[in-house]
């Protein structure tokens, strides 16, 4: 097979499109697409090494942690958003206008939030809009993050016509709006999106930090009116060793009958003890061992298995705190 028809197989196997193939070989699509064609002028040959090297990067993927583990913090975060969601129906069905219902979601910083978070938006039915708050962000940004997740063209437009669309198109439907990252958002801020639901009947959930946690519920009057709003308060803690027990199981799952249970066992309290309830560092721990695992040398002496020594290794290459 020829390197043109390995790319288009890889294309069709991976579900992945050519302009984003020809991003990652860092060339222009409308290149890509005369070397497959056989119209190219310029140097064929380099492009053909690009594409070479391009899949050979992609033949062995590390493998990645599946967060859809029934963790306590991914039951917390959807119990928090399926109450919200019940709201959104009944005001979609029955056409109501009112208060905003919004939920809080709290907890400290990578213990697997925002994955939860994501893993809902993937699997709601209805429409969700997901956008990451930033220390910068102004209300208008935040509208026009919140246009460009709906996919509307903001390109020159004033501020108060995509709002205006915005609300247009969200009324009387059961979308939901999160918002990550919430505790970087001043409170005005937040109330123009609370302003929008509103006027439409969606639903609201703002996930943070306890600094977010503390801004809401402070004494002061511009965050006392969001406070007032709030259908859900939900507190996430960090992970538990059965949640980690969890993960890590699924973690090794296509090799999950060739580990002793004992074995198995002290390789998931060790590493309970080392991320420190925190998935973004289980997450990497587990990524940077599993890599070691399958090194050549190490695969032909234990077959890819994870060892408490490579688990070692991997914890003495990361920062953890």
């Amino acid at each position: 097979m020829d390197i043109i028809q390995e790319l288009e197989r890889f294309s069709e196997e991976k579900q992945i499109s050519f302009s984003k193939i020809a991003k990652g070989m860092g060339i222009g699509s409308s290149t890509l697409s005369e070397v497959r064609k056989g119209t190219y002028s310029g140097d064929r040959e380099a492009i053909l090494n690009k594409i070479e090297s391009y899949l050979e990067r992609h033949k062995e993927q590390m493998r990645r942690i599946d967060f859809v583990a029934e963790t306590q913090v991914k039951k917390k975060v959807f119990h928090a958003i399926n109450m919200i969601k019940k709201y959104v129906a009944s005001n979609a069905r029955n056409e109501i206008l009112g208060s905003a219902k919004i939920a809080y979601i709290t907890g400290r910083a990578g213990i697997g939030k925002t994955y939860a978070l994501r893993e809902y938006v993937k699997n709601y039915g209805a429409k969700s809009i997901f956008i990451t708050a930033e220390n910068s962000d102004t209300a208008n940004i935040i509208i026009r993050k919140i246009a460009l997740a709906m996919k509307k063209d903001i390109e020159g437009r004033r501020i108060e016509a995509i709002k205006e669309e915005i609300k247009t198109t969200l009324k009387f439907t059961e979308t939901i709006i999160i918002v990550d990252e919430s505790e970087h958002l001043k409170p005005k801020v937040i109330d123009i999106v609370r302003a929008i639901a509103d006027q439409t009947g969606i639903g609201l959930v703002f996930a943070g930090t306890e600094k977010l946690r503390t801004q809401i519920l402070s004494q002061r009057a511009e965050y006392e009116y969001l406070s007032s709003r709030a259908a859900v308060w939900m507190g996430v803690s960090e992970l538990k060793i059965g949640d980690i027990d969890l993960i890590v199981r699924r973690f090794i799952k296509p090799e999950l009958e060739d580990y002793k249970e004992e074995e198995l066992r002290t390789i998931i309290s060790y590493i309970n003890n080392a991320v420190k309830g925190s998935a973004r560092i289980l997450e990497n721990l587990l990524g940077m061992a599993y890599s070691i695992a399958t090194e050549p040398e190490n695969f032909s002496k234990t077959g890819g298995l994870l060892t408490l020594s490579y688990i070692k290794a991997a914890e003495s290459m990361l920062v953890i705190i």
